[in-house]
């Protein structure tokens, strides 16, 4: 009788501990850090909320050799995408959920650097220029670069790499769109490259 006792007993121990292990799982298993790739070799990082709570807004940072160069408001509901690394390592193209549409915007390091877009204007479109430039400079904060629109040849150099990354490599340099721990789920490559196509009409 005993031994059965203590057989139920280790049942429900490890029930229980299994049960707050998947409770805790967003927490201690979420995927808390982005490695930024650039030439196929990891030049910079990006950090994730803990827990990005609905009624409290969090940040992701972007760290290039332990310094902070930009961060970008994350919550619930608004969060990175993608962040493609330009070979300069001055120059980082950002692919946003902002609920209602997705921005792209470069943050720009580079000495000089102006609103201008050598390379092409993008979008085209001026509505959807003006909602992306709006938002982008609301988003993105605690920065010296410069936050602007990119150019068409930027967005196609960012299009074209996103298009070569195998699966498992999209998935390490995504941000999460949901993330349980045990269970992420991502955007799909499709949607980020329908939103870099160089004759973009829609805010979503």
């Amino acid at each position: 009788m005993n031994r059965d006792y203590k057989i139920i007993g280790g049942v429900v121990m490890i029930t229980a501990t299994v049960l707050l292990l998947l409770a805790l799982s967003p927490v201690l298993f979420r995927k808390r850090t982005i490695p930024l790739f650039s030439a196929g070799h990891i030049v910079a990082v990006a950090t994730r909320p803990t827990w990005p709570w609905p009624w409290q807004d969090g940040q992701s940072t972007v760290y290039l050799d332990h310094s902070p160069l930009f961060s970008m408001w994350a919550d619930f509901f608004d969060f990175p995408l993608f962040i493609y690394t330009f070979a300069d390592t001055r120059r980082f193209l950002c692919v946003y959920d902002d609920d209602t549409d997705v921005l792209v915007w470069v943050v720009d390091f580079n000495p000089g650097a102006t609103p201008a877009q050598p390379g092409g204007i993008w979008p085209a479109d001026n509505y959807l220029r003006e909602v992306l430039t709006r938002r982008a400079t609301n988003v993105v904060f605690n920065t010296t670069g410069l936050v602007r629109l990119p150019s068409q040849a930027e967005v196609q150099e960012a299009s074209s790499n996103l298009q070569s990354l195998s699966p498992r490599q999209f998935r390490a340099e995504s941000f999460p769109s949901a993330d349980l721990g045990f269970y992420r789920s991502y955007w799909s490559k499709e949607d980020l490259l329908s939103d870099l196509v160089t004759n973009r009409t829609s805010v979503w």
